[in-house]
């Protein structure tokens, strides 16, 4: 999930340091090695770890956070996502990070479904920079990707749940085998910003710029309401680098579409074309 060790953040190589201590939480229930061998990557607002449920010896991810990133209103909503097409919740516990020595603060625990049935093989944003001819999906993977993100859109918005943040990092592959890259499975992951809108549309700024719909990026102007349609625009968004091997906005269109979504006097940006027979592949 995310960034893996010593990959680049901004230009700058992320290294991150491990205890090697065995970590156990939830009266022993969950336990996880801090260690690079169990490094998984970083996820939002963490470090994601390789861990064991000892109850039943499944294989789990758990989300090492700070306490100020957990909205624990949040938290039964995303329990109850239940589908093949996301990474589920499995619990949310606290730890004192006796370890820190910058600084000591509680943590959160967040234990994510990762059993031998779902384990991923990598990320969407990893297959498209090492794995994915000129950055671009084959049509037989486009075709499953979209199929799974449809479903797993369609799971988070029967609960009225907005993800927030839908972008490579945050899409978890399974290959059909080992030796091959072809995709059996998508799934999203990475509920770190979600939110319900039984609490109200929301409007605030969150997500990754690249990724992030025009009426959320327009709150940096002034105050914009949004829904669950932003998660579609970032699908959207996502879909078109898988297809065309680079993202449809750059800094300065970004700029324009939320000055011209905060604004209507503003111009209008510029619409990204697709290449010729897109329509036909993407269908």
């Amino acid at each position: 999930e995310g960034m893996n060790l010593g990959e680049s953040i901004d230009g700058e190589i992320f290294v991150p340091s491990f205890t090697n201590e065995e970590v156990c939480v939830a009266d022993g229930r969950f336990t996880f090695k801090d260690s690079e061998e169990d490094f998984i990557g970083l996820g939002g607002f963490g470090l994601v770890f390789r861990g064991k449920d000892e109850r039943d010896g499944k294989e789990v991810a758990i989300k090492r956070v700070l306490k100020q990133h957990i909205k624990y209103s949040e938290i039964d909503v995303i329990r109850s996502l239940h589908s093949s097409f996301l990474i589920g919740l499995i619990d949310v516990c606290n730890l004192d990070d006796n370890y820190s020595c910058i600084i000591m603060v509680t943590k959160i625990l967040i234990i994510l479904n990762l059993s031998s049935q779902e384990l991923c093989d990598t990320d969407l944003d990893y297959h498209i920079r090492k794995n994915a001819k000129g950055r671009k999906l084959t049509h037989a993977n486009l075709r499953l990707l979209i199929d799974n993100l449809a479903r797993g859109y369609k799971a988070l918005n029967d609960l009225r749940i907005v993800h927030r943040d839908i972008k490579p990092q945050n899409i978890l592959l399974q290959y059909a085998s080992s030796c091959s890259y072809q995709f059996s499975a998508a799934k999203i992951t990475d509920f770190g910003i979600c939110r319900s809108l039984e609490n109200g549309e929301m409007s605030n700024v969150a997500g990754s710029l690249f990724y992030m719909a025009p009426e959320v990026g327009a709150n940096l102007l002034k105050t914009c309401q949004y829904d669950a349609e932003v998660d579609m625009w970032s699908i959207g968004c996502l879909i078109y680098q898988c297809v065309v091997g680079e993202l449809p906005f750059d800094e300065g269109s970004l700029c324009k579409l939320f000055l011209h979504t905060a604004c209507a006097n503003y111009d209008a940006y510029d619409q990204p074309d697709l290449p010729e027979g897109t329509d036909e592949n993407v269908s």
